[in-house]
Order: structure tokens, then C-alpha cells, then sequence
């Protein structure tokens, strides 16, 4: 496993979330993908992905500045309920070339002519996954993806920003809707394997990312995100996430779905999404 040190004279890479891709239990997706409150009000949404050979149920929610996305379990997929998707970003130029130094990853190109794991087939990017015996289960994927150049430069004929700027706001910007309630997610509590978390919090701790250990789990500080990682001896999967919204929403309702999943709103402009609450 990976356990090398920080390299001598390496800068901290700044690292945010962009989405995170969570598989439902069949119960709370079928509540979940019907809810007019999520597909109306919550936030813009797109409802299906079609994968390469299957179609694939999922709903994303999409914020300023990052997302997330509710799957169906699906067999032939090998994706059970539980199973969570962690993508990072980062935001600044020459960054891969950083992380990738360190070893630990596999690093490819996505082309925009490619479909992308949120149904964008606009935009190019670049990925790290960790790779060989480094490599998270199949229960807790993990990778960090960085824009191209080239996916700001179109992008820049329309917004007329840098192509320096590969910011993730900038290319949720065409999708995001500020008049929803979803600001961005804030922070996310995910049940993984404990070797998964062992993994992931190597390579970012190596990569000089703030990470607090918390028995087997680990508490992970990224720039306006934290992830908190539990080993799942009470279940795998989601157990809370938490966000900003644009506006106060009266009375501070709450909304259930499936069988043991509140959403509640407030006080203030705040959100909490707890998974086995009841």
C-alpha cells in the first residue's frame, strides 16, 4: 500500500469536490427518483444516464459548484446498494503533473467526445485513479479529474474567462440553476471498507491534503468540503450530507423517502440528509 511521504520541495495541491455518485437501496431510489420536491425545487437535475451497452438509473443534483448523484442498484453492473463514487478536483494548472509525480496513479484523458461518468459529452478532462495495489474496491471508487486546456478554451467563448481558469463552478455553470435550493454540498459522511479508507487517505495525505484520523475512519478537510469516511460495521453507503442552499426554506420542513432517510431544512440556509435516521 501506498505510504510514501510528501515529495521534497511539493507545494499542496488545493483539491474540492466535484460529485459524488452514491447507490441507493431500491426503496429509497424508487422515493428518491419520483420526489417532484428533488426534480422541481432542489436543484437542476438530470434524470438518466446511458452508459456505453446499459442503461443506467441515476438522478444528479447539481450546485454552484459541485453535485451529487442517487444510482439504482444495478446487478449486471456490479453496483449494490452502498456503494459510493468520491471525485475530486482540482482547480489549478499544472496540478496533475504534481500529483502524478508522487506514483500511486493511473492518469488518462477523457475526450469531450467521450461520455462522462455525469452525462456531459461536452467536456474534456483529465483523471487520476488509483491504481494497482493501491486501488479502492469497486464499493468506494476514487479518482481526482482536472478540466483540459482545451475544454476551457471552448468553454471561454462563451464565458470569456482564462483558460487558465478550470475552475469546477465554470463548467457547472451551463447546468447549475440558482433559483433551486441546492448551493453545493458541504459536507458528506460515506461508510467504506477500511482498507478503501486506508488507501484514500494515504494518497491524500501524501499529496499534503488535511486528513484527522478518527480510530479506523478519517476526517478529510478539502477546500470548501469536508468528507468524513466511517468504516461501515453499521451498514456501507451514505450516512449524511449535509449543504449550503440559496435561500431559507419556510418552517424548516422535512421530507422522508425510503424507508429510514429524512431531509431537513434549516434553521438558516442549511440542509441535512440523514440515511438510517429512523
Amino acid at each position: 500500500m501506498l505510504s510514501t511521504p510528501p515529495l521534497a520541495g511539493q507545494q499542496k495541491v488545493p483539491l474540492v469536490l466535484h460529485h459524488l455518485v452514491i447507490v441507493l437501496d431500491s426503496a429509497t431510489w424508487h422515493d428518491v427518483s419520483t420526489a417532484p420536491l428533488l426534480r422541481e425545487q432542489f436543484a437542476a437535475n438530470f434524470p438518466y444516464l446511458s452508459g456505453r451497452t446499459l442503461a443506467v438509473e441515476r438522478l444528479g443534483l447539481i450546485g454552484k459548484y459541485n453535485y451529487f448523484v442517487f444510482a439504482a442498484p444495478h446487478a449486471a453492473l456490479a453496483r449494490q446498494p452502498g456503494d459510493v463514487d468520491i471525485i475530486l478536483a482540482s482547480e489549478k494548472p499544472g496540478a496533475f503533473d504534481v500529483l502524478s509525480a508522487g506514483g500511486g496513479y493511473q492518469r488518462e484523458t477523457v475526450s469531450s467526445e467521450s461520455e462522462t461518468s455525469w452525462g456531459d459529452l461536452s467536456t474534456g478532462y483529465e483523471v487520476l485513479r488509483l491504481a494497482g495495489p493501491d486501488s479502492t474496491s469497486d464499493h468506494a471508487r476514487f479518482s481526482i479529474i482536472q478540466y483540459t486546456s482545451n475544454s476551457a478554451r471552448q468553454a471561454a467563448v462563451k464565458d470569456s474567462l482564462p483558460i487558465s481558469n478550470l475552475a469546477v463552478s465554470r463548467f457547472l455553470a451551463s447546468r447549475y440553476l440558482p433559483g433551486k435550493l441546492l448551493a453545493y454540498v458541504s459536507s458528506a459522511t460515506l461508510a467504506v471498507p477500511v482498507d478503501d479508507i486506508a488507501r484514500i487517505v494515504a494518497v491524500l495525505k501524501r499529496d499534503s491534503i488535511t486528513v484527522f484520523a478518527e480510530g479506523e475512519g478519517a476526517i478529510i478537510k478539502l477546500d470548501g468540503f469536508t468528507l468524513h469516511l466511517i468504516p461501515p460495521w453499521a451498514g456501507a453507503g451514505v450516512k449524511q450530507l449535509q449543504f449550503a442552499l440559496t435561500h431559507d426554506v419556510p418552517a424548516n420542513p422535512v421530507y422522508s423517502f425510503g424507508p429510514r432517510s429524512q431531509l431537513r431544512f434549516g434553521p438558516g440556509r442549511i440542509a441535512v440528509w440523514d440515511f438510517g435516521a429512523r
